[in-house]
C-alpha cells in the first residue's frame, strides 16, 4: 500500500464510475461500448495473470484453483452467501462496496454494465473452457446470482496470499487499461480522461492521483518473477 494514501474497494468503483461518467457524456452510446470492451479487458487481463500463478505452481486450471488464486482480498465488509446444487457453485451477492459506490455517484446504470460483466471476463481470463452464467445483478435485482457450472468445490486448494494484490494495483490496471482504449477509440481521448483525472483528484487528493500515474508502465498482462 502506498503510503499516506488508502486504496479501497470504493475507491476502485468511484474510479469505474468516473470513467463511465465521462465516456458516456462525451460520446453517448460509443462511450458506453468502449466502457464495455475496456471492462472485458480488464477483467480478463486478471484472470490471466490468475491463470499464469496457477500453472507456475502447477495446479489445474479449474474452479477450485479460481476460488484460491483470486487477486482481490476484502477491506470493506458485505454481505455474501453460498448456494446452488452440487456440483455447481453458486454466489449471491446481497450488499458490496461497488454497487453502493455506484449508487451514491447517481449510476446504478454503470453498475448493471459492469457488472454483467466483470465476473464473467475473469473466468474467461482464467480458463474459458469454465462454464459460468450470471442470473442476476444487484443493481435491479434482489442480488447478484453468480453461477459456477460444474465447480465441484472442495476446498482443496490453499488460498494463494501470493495472488493477492493490494488496491492501489488494481485502481492503477484500471486507470491504464481504460485510459488505452479511450485514447485508442476517441481522437479527444486525453480530454476525457483529463475529466476523470479532475475528478478524481478533487474526491480523493493529487497524490492518489499520482499513484495512478505510477501504474501506467506496469504491464498488466505478465505477473511478477
Amino acid at each position: 500500500m502506498t503510503e499516506g494514501c488508502v486504496f479501497n474497494e470504493k475507491v476502485h468503483a468511484f474510479l469505474i464510475g468516473s470513467f463511465y461518467r465521462e465516456m458516456k457524456a462525451a460520446k453517448g452510446p460509443a462511450g458506453v461500448e468502449c466502457f464495455i470492451k475496456a471492462v472485458q479487458k480488464t477483467a480478463e487481463q486478471r484472470g490471466h495473470r490468475m491463470a499464469l500463478r496457477a500453472m507456475r505452481d502447477e495446479m489445474p486450471l479449474d474452479y477450485n484453483t479460481y476460488m484460491a488464486y483470486g487477486e482481490i482480498y476484502a477491506t470493506i465488509p458485505g454481505k455474501t452467501e453460498m448456494a446452488g446444487e452440487y456440483p455447481d457453485a453458486e454466489t449471491r451477492v446481497y450488499s458490496c462496496a461497488w454497487h453502493d459506490t455506484f449508487w451514491e455517484m447517481d449510476l446504478a446504470e454503470c453498475g448493471l454494465v459492469y457488472c454483467k460483466e466483470i465476473d464473467r471476463g475473469i473466468v474467461r481470463g482464467f480458463n474459458p473452457e469454465l462454464l459460468f452464467e450470471q442470473k442476476s445483478v444487484l443493481h435491479n435485482a434482489p442480488c447478484c446470482r453468480l453461477v459456477f457450472k460444474n465447480a465441484a468445490l472442495d476446498n482443496s486448494v490453499p488460498v494463494s496470499g501470493d495472488a493477492k494484490k493490494d488496491w492501489d494495483y488494481h485502481c492503477g490496471h484500471y486507470y491504464k487499461t481504460f485510459g488505452e482504449y479511450v485514447r485508442t477509440v476517441f481522437t479527444d481521448g486525453e480530454e476525457i480522461i483529463k475529466n476523470v483525472d479532475e475528478k478524481f483528484a478533487e474526491r480523493y487528493g493529487e497524490n492518489y492521483l499520482d499513484v495512478l500515474h505510477g501504474y501506467l508502465e506496469t504491464d498488466f498482462n505478465l505477473i511478477e518473477r
